[in-house]
């Protein structure tokens, strides 16, 4: 089965202002939705560019995880993102590379506006526990359900950061 082995970290504004220009980074706009989520698996429909992308994650805190993920065309992405209702993220993604790693930033938008969060994958947990994050992010939130994208669907992060 395959596997997404990711950390989580948040960064500061203040920290990509003095650190890197996110204008020289490659970056999209990502809208995602939620069409199903149990205690077990989450299902997220993705529209990117021209294209769209179904993924089933497992639901679970943590750096490993169950995630299968399928191509799908603009209109049947965006057909079933329809679905999703309020269920959604939206998100401006740079590619940040980083020795060999390529740094995916989310600065969210709208309800999530505000929080900054910075992946990054790996092909195992040994590679996982030796990364040394650039000085630029803070803390890391990998085992912290707030900061996944599911939660932050239902419960806003303007709803919850004050607290």
């Amino acid at each position: 089965m395959p596997l997404e082995i990711e950390k989580k970290y948040l960064v500061l504004p203040q920290q990509i202002d003095q650190h890197i220009q996110l204008d020289q980074y490659p970056h999209k706009l990502m809208v995602q939705g939620y069409l199903a989520s149990s205690d077990i698996a989450v299902i997220r429909i993705r529209v990117f560019q021209d294209r769209g992308r179904l993924t089933i994650k497992q639901r679970r805190a943590g750096i490993k995880r169950i995630e299968v993920e399928r191509d799908l065309s603009l209109e049947e992405a965006n057909e079933l993102l329809s679905l999703c209702g309020t269920k959604k993220v939206e998100k401006q993604r740079y590619f940040v590379p980083h020795g060999k790693y390529t740094i995916e930033l989310d600065i969210f938008l709208r309800e999530n506006a505000g929080l900054i969060i910075a992946e990054v994958e790996f092909q195992d947990e040994e590679e996982a526990n030796a990364f040394d994050p650039p000085e630029w992010f803070s803390t890391e939130v990998s085992g912290d359900l707030r900061y996944y994208n599911h939660y932050l669907s239902e419960c806003p992060y303007i709803s919850w950061k004050a607290t």
